[in-house]
């Protein structure tokens, strides 16, 4: 008897993960970033609404870099990433100027999803109240491979504020955190979403501030890079203890896909994201709504054949990948298990 218990679990076991416990769906392996990051955050909340359609196995990394050389490599099927960073890929330059560049790039878009903005979190007591003033600061740029790193960097140049003036670390979101909180970095940087239950719950264990930039800043960033960086405004009352509006940049997230994925799924992917797109976007203060006609802003690359037929059926013409296309691009987080 126990014998046979035993084979029948067995069996029940295989058929669930042969089928996706039973129900057959698409399993897409998708790219988060840090697991406690605004891009783990709005997968989670991608596959719990469209649980009934495919299943999602998230995948932490190192964020947007990390994310299309995973995505190159054929480790993921889908991943969000910075616009900046994806034109930094098609161009080879940014965090990909000396990368291994490949000819046939292995994704394409789906869509914009929201407005990412620049936030610049500093503990209320430190002091700091503009960028000037994180000279001889400890400051985490963002981890090596994620896109808010070179927007950091580029920020402090723009900003007139040398490599040596700041200790610089590379740390995850997550993991700057609880640095700020515990005081053992001045300042963090972070491209997200606003508002970013991260520091939405920092914001309650300790007094923080966000810097504003100044207008001159905002320019002379602008004309570092032509990236679809925008001026963008993270309204006050946004995080508790927040009462300034913050001027600051912000950049568009972007969901891609590898060409290899099917086509009729990938329509029905697009579809079923525009369908419940108020309650992926509800809480977010975006400044572009989640729908068809934006869903080409801000993309530097080709859209997947699937996506570009469901936006043409909405009156959108976008260019499309035109065919499945590979190559491999080498970087720290090349290896599957790479990808917590």
């Amino acid at each position: 008897m126990r014998k046979r218990k035993i084979i029948v679990l067995i069996t029940m076991f295989l058929v669930c993960v042969l089928t996706a416990c039973g129900n057959g769906l698409k399993t897409i392996r998708i790219g988060t970033g840090d697991a406690g990051g605004m891009y783990y955050d709005y997968s989670k909340r991608l596959s719990e609404l469209l649980k009934n359609d495919f299943a999602f196995n998230l995948k932490v990394t190192m964020g947007s870099g990390a994310n299309l050389r995973l995505l190159q490599k054929g480790f993921l099927d889908a991943a969000i990433v910075q616009s900046d960073t994806l034109q930094q890929a098609e161009e080879g330059t940014g965090i990909f100027a000396e990368a291994t560049a490949w000819s046939d790039r292995a994704y394409s878009a789906v869509a914009g999803l929201y407005t990412e903005s620049l936030q610049i979190v500093v503990r209320k007591d430190s002091g700091i109240t503009c960028m000037e003033e994180l000279k001889g600061k400890t400051v985490s740029l963002g981890e090596e491979e994620s896109g808010v790193r070179w927007d950091a960097e580029t920020l402090l140049n723009a900003c007139g504020i040398m490599k040596s003036e700041v200790t610089r670390k590379y740390f995850s979101a997550s993991e700057a955190a609880g640095a700020l909180k515990e005081g053992t970095i001045d300042a963090f940087f972070y491209m997200a979403g606003a508002p970013t239950p991260l520091i939405g719950k920092l914001a309650e264990d300790c007094e923080i501030r966000l810097l504003s930039l100044k207008e001159e800043e905002i320019r002379a960033f602008l004309a570092l890079c032509n990236l679809g960086f925008r001026k963008c405004t993270i309204p006050a009352d946004t995080y508790t203890g927040l009462s300034e509006e913050i001027q600051t940049i912000g950049v568009r997230a972007i969901l891609v896909v590898a060409n290899g994925m099917d086509e009729a799924e990938v329509k029905k992917l697009t579809g079923k994201i525009f369908e419940h797109a108020d309650e992926l976007n509800r809480n977010l203060i975006t400044g572009t709504d989640l729908a068809p006609e934006t869903a080409a802003e801000d993309v530097p690359i080709p859209f997947h054949k699937g996506a570009a037929e469901y936006l043409k059926e909405k009156g959108i013409e976008v260019s499309a990948e035109e065919s499945g296309k590979n190559g491999s691009v080498f970087g720290s987080q090349d290896e599957e298990e790479g990808t917590r």
